[in-house]
């Protein structure tokens, strides 16, 4: 019990410490949201007959980048007062596993494209922007939610429908690779680590031109490291680094965070709700460039000691049997008493034991008693 509390108090004073416990990985060191006037798109009809509003919306990275973004899934609408993350296409919120397609949209579409670009590539002359927009997002919400378009005729503009068809149609040939993170710090988190060793090691991945600026807040005495035991402020893409305890330190929390100055926004991120907040998801469709920043929460404990092992007791010296007078054994018996004078046993199989032969004597005394007692009446009347 004594080691849980103090498990729960290092927890605790680095949650203090750093103001909500582990920061889920951002793209930028202040918050994030969305800008509260998207620009609309044409609505269009889906398949099963239901109709959607379409809109290209804005991510206000730390309030100064802004980034077009399509809806990454259909359902609920975007809430402008959450506070968005980038989050990994691998990720449980992720709304697909395959984001290859997705990215090959967003990369080759409105506003990636200009919209005489966009004209001459897909083939639609009359497009306009709320056509781009609609047909773009469409071509989203086909891959996030395996939607389609309603058939031609069916409620949408031609321009719409072959924008659509273009898009999906490109995706599945090309796709394309996923979009790189804007700064990530893998593995995101470390559990019980053991800190009589290096902790890690930490990989950083960027898209900024130049190092990261790495550093540690928690519990005293813990410090990042090259491999070679050297202290880090810095690190460049790819770059792997290790924290490092103090001995007198032997379990606690503490948070690693990593900043770039000049982390390019690529095309084809995904960004949800901070902390789970229910909001629609959001894909990237251009580009910025914003500081970023991103943590990593570790703990570590060091194993307890193993317990010495118990020392055998002597084995007890084996004490002499006591008998007990129903466990005796019986003595073996002789010729002379197992069998009748002439070596025989008696009829009956049974042996000639003392215990008959008294029996015999106590019956001939008993009749001797009888005839004296009758002799002697005999008299008396005589």
């Amino acid at each position: 019990m004594p080691r849980l509390l103090r498990r729960c108090a290092a927890v605790l004073c680095a949650a203090a410490a750093i103001g909500a416990g582990a920061v889920p990985a951002s793209a930028a060191e202040g918050v994030i949201r969305v800008d509260p006037a998207p620009v609309a798109g044409a609505p269009v009809r889906l398949a099963d007959g239901v109709s959607a509003e379409t809109a290209l919306y804005r991510l206000l990275v730390d309030g100064a980048a802004s980034v077009p973004a399509y809806g990454a899934a259909l359902g609920d609408g975007v809430d402008v007062g959450a506070a968005y993350d980038e989050t990994a296409w691998t990720a449980p919120a992720a709304p697909t596993p395959d984001p290859g397609p997705l990215t090959w949209i967003v990369r080759n579409s409105y506003p990636r494209l200009d919209l005489d670009r966009l004209r001459a590539e897909s083939g639609v002359p009359g497009l306009t922007e709320e056509a781009a927009i609609a047909g773009t997002q469409a071509a989203v919400w086909h891959y996030t939610d395996g939607t389609d378009l309603a058939a031609a005729g069916g409620g949408n503009a031609p321009e719409v429908r072959a924008l659509y068809d273009h898009l999906v149609a490109g995706a599945v040939v090309h796709g394309a690779a996923t979009a790189p993170p804007t700064l990530s710090v893998t593995p995101e988190r470390v559990e019980g680590a053991d800190p009589a060793d290096p902790i890690g090691p930490l990989t950083v991945r960027t898209t900024a031109a130049g190092p990261v600026a790495v550093s540690v807040r928690g519990a005293p005495g813990v410090r990042l490291t090259d491999a070679e035991g050297a202290e880090v402020t810095r690190v460049a893409d790819g770059a792997e680094f290790e924290l490092r305890v103090d001995p007198s330190v032997p379990e606690g929390v503490a948070t690693v965070y990593a900043s770039a100055e000049d982390a390019a926004v690529a095309p084809g991120l995904l960004f949800t709700g901070r902390d789970g907040v229910q909001t629609r998801p959001l894909v990237t469709a251009g580009s910025a460039v914003a500081e970023a920043t991103v943590a990593v929460t570790v703990d570590w404990s060091a194993a307890a000691p193993s317990p010495p092992p118990a020392a055998e007791a002597p084995s007890p010296s084996p004490a002499a049997p006591t008998e007990s007078p129903s466990a005796r054994p019986e003595p073996a018996a002789t010729p002379s008493a197992a069998a009748g004078t002439d070596g025989r046993r008696p009829e009956g199989g049974l042996a000639f034991t003392g215990t008959w032969a008294g029996g015999l004597l106590a019956i001939g005394a008993g009749l001797l008693a009888v005839g004296a007692a009758a002799m002697y009446a005999g008299r008396r009347r005589r």
